[in-house]
């Protein structure tokens, strides 16, 4: 999927220069419709999908009451005819066309893509005033919506156990966004956008961790990595008058155990990687039996491999990662691990079989990681 005009004229660089992470963005005519415009009966059928989580916001004037999980027929049928709104997470990971989608946005490394969320709304649909930590293009479907935008100012919320809905909200900005628009906001820029009639928001966001969850998450890791033998002895105790003071003997004991606690640049890059990477959904390994490894490789040329669209492969050096695990990519086979990770899909036509390669290719599409596809379905 490839358009001159989703960021509004500008290149990649001249996007990130003027606007990434700076200022808001309204791209009039960003794409033109196509497949990847859904009908609600198939956002309803997304819904049923494991590998999506859907939420439904129904809004009675200023409150606004949250219900999880799939959707059905008969539970729309229900809804008033107007402010309710029905998202459904991790799109991509179940729709081809909606995960071409991310393909717009390939200038940007994939360790930082998230996934694609698909919002219906009836007219007065909302989910309130709110901010995003993370950049997010608000790509909008069939129907118009209209945006209001604020700068980061107060980040007050409301007591709301479902929604993070701004105390106070005063917009600075106003639009009204058709078939192809989209909007392009910073991180934290107040937002708060209202179904003007039936209408589909593709919400393209961009995954920002905050340092605290990466703080939990390294020390976590180096639990698992680091083990510190032995235990705390006091052999030549002596008798106190003061029992309620920490002995110096076990402050320095402690002292020196934790100075043990150390790590390196490659063990950064170990728990980067798997970090990066983690899998927080089933992606739906295939349950069915396993195709033979030797029927694999004699068909090796005959078809091409993509990578899950739920599942992320990245490196660095000579290491790969995905799904969360660590391997060693041998010299020789590097520049073939890279083209996979770079472009997510790669043809077998010049695949040599029983290489360190193909050999990862037959277990990852056991595990569900890389899909095999015949050559006329691309």
């Amino acid at each position: 999927m490839k358009y001159k005009n989703h960021l509004g004229g500008l290149t990649p660089n001249q996007f990130l220069k003027r606007h990434w992470q700076k200022t808001p963005l309204l791209i009039s005519n960003a794409l033109p419709t196509g497949d990847w415009l859904l009908s609600l009966e198939e956002l309803l059928e997304l819904s049923q999908n494991p590998l999506c989580s859907t939420r439904l916001v129904v809004r009675n004037h200023s409150d606004y009451r949250v219900s999880y999980g799939p959707i059905t027929k008969k539970i729309l049928r229900d809804l008033p005819q107007k402010n309710w709104t029905l998202l459904v997470q991790g799109v991509n990971h179940a729709h081809h066309e909606a995960n071409k989608l991310l393909d717009l946005f390939s200038f940007m490394p994939y360790a930082r893509l998230d996934d694609v969320m698909v919002s219906y709304a009836a007219p007065g649909g909302s989910v309130g005033p709110h901010f995003d930590s993370y950049d997010v293009f608000l790509l909008q479907g069939s129907g118009s919506r209209r945006w209001q935008v604020a700068e980061p100012r107060s980040m007050e919320l409301l007591p709301h156990q479902d929604l993070k809905i701004l105390k106070t909200f005063r917009p600075e900005g106003e639009c009204v966004v058709k078939t192809g628009d989209m909007l392009y906001l910073p991180p934290n820029f107040s937002h708060h956008g209202v179904a003007l009639e039936p209408c589909f928001t593709y919400s393209i966001g961009f995954r920002a961790p905050s340092y605290d969850h990466i703080k939990n998450e390294f020390l976590h890791y180096l639990d698992t990595q680091i083990e510190l033998s032995g235990i705390f002895q006091d052999t030549h105790r002596k008798a106190t008058n003061l029992p309620g003071l920490i002995p110096i003997d076990l402050l320095a004991a402690i002292k020196e155990v934790t100075s043990r606690i150390a790590w390196t640049e490659r063990d950064t890059l170990k728990f980067a990687g798997e970090f990066l990477t983690q899998l927080n959904i089933d992606n739906g390994a295939d349950t069915k039996k396993p195709e033979p490894k030797t029927r694999f490789l004699s068909q090796l040329r005959n078809y091409s491999y993509q990578i899950h669209p739920a599942i992320k492969f990245l490196y660095r050096g000579n290491l790969g990662f995905i799904a969360g695990d660590t391997f060693e990519i041998p010299r020789s086979d590097q520049s073939t691990f890279k083209l996979l990770a770079n472009r997510r899909i790669i043809h077998g036509e010049n695949m040599q079989a029983n290489t360190f390669f193909t050999d990862k290719l037959y277990q990852w599409m056991l595990d569900g990681y890389i899909e095999k596809l015949k050559k006329s379905s691309l």
